[in-house]
């Protein structure tokens, strides 16, 4: 602003070259600078176009789609088929940054258990079955399952601080038992407007005989003669749940389960 109040006083005397020595530029920019006030009349830089960017806005899409359609594709092996459909080289930093653009980031996929179509066909119809449950209905249900604790950490992603060279001192070495030093098999039911106690499994396999004894009998019965007759049991499943003895024993106790 100096430079132009400056000039706009100068500039009718054809003084302008007094400026040069006191700002210390060059000519041409004060000339660059005169004529960019008078055109736009202010000195605020103009916001450039930036890079010119190597991909165009089909490669985008068509890079999206492919990595939505083959989620296990690295970054590079996309660059590597995204060159060869354009012919011209894009780099596996580009592929990155358009896929961020896009809201695709590297994730660890969640770990589920394999689904054959018949599971998938009896999951439908029981969603369908109970889908018009009121929340009435389902405050007699009590819902059973097991989760097993591991008494040792598995992550492989945690990072420490070392110098180099020191890889095998002792503060920089994290013991893990090949298989994860076992762990505690808990046991537990809620409902609506109650709940069963925690029971922990004192170490070995869990088959039918012992869930009968151990859970059933003392843990469940009680349980579902307290909510009343209109009481469902659900269980997740597990292969023990649905032996022959045990459905013998819920049968004979008249407890009802879910399909």
């Amino acid at each position: 602003m100096r430079c132009v109040g400056g000039l706009s006083v100068c500039c009718k005397l054809l003084q302008g070259n007094l400026l040069l020595p006191e700002l210390n530029v060059h000519r041409s920019v004060i000339h660059r600078l005169w004529n960019h006030y008078q055109r736009d009349r202010n000195v605020s830089r103009r916001r450039g176009s930036g890079r010119r960017r190597i991909t165009t806005t089909a490669d985008d899409r068509c890079l999206l789609h492919c990595a939505r359609r083959r989620r296990t594709l690295t970054a590079r092996q996309l660059a590597s088929q995204l060159s060869a459909a354009a012919g011209r080289p894009i780099f596996r930093q580009t592929v990155s940054r358009r896929l961020h653009e896009g809201g695709l980031f590297v994730r660890r996929p969640v770990v589920c258990v394999p689904v054959s179509p018949a599971h998938v066909r009896a999951r439908l119809h029981w969603a369908r079955e109970h889908l018009s449950w009121t929340p009435e209905q389902l405050g007699h249900v009590l819902f059973t399952d097991e989760s097993l604790f591991n008494i040792q950490n598995d992550s492989r992603r945690a990072m420490i601080w070392r110098e180099p060279g020191r890889r095998y001192r002792a503060p920089n070495i994290v013991e893990r038992d090949h298989y994860r030093g076992g762990g505690l098999l808990v046991w537990a039911g809620i409902a609506t407007n109650d709940r069963t106690d925690r029971y922990v499994f004192a170490g070995g396999s869990v088959i039918a005989v012992r869930y009968r004894d151990e859970i059933l009998h003392p843990l469940v019965r009680p349980s579902i003669a307290a909510m009343g007759t209109d009481a469902i049991f659900m269980d997740d499943n597990a292969r023990p749940h649905g032996a022959r003895l045990v459905q013998s024993y819920l049968e004979s106790e008249a407890i009802l389960q879910t399909a």
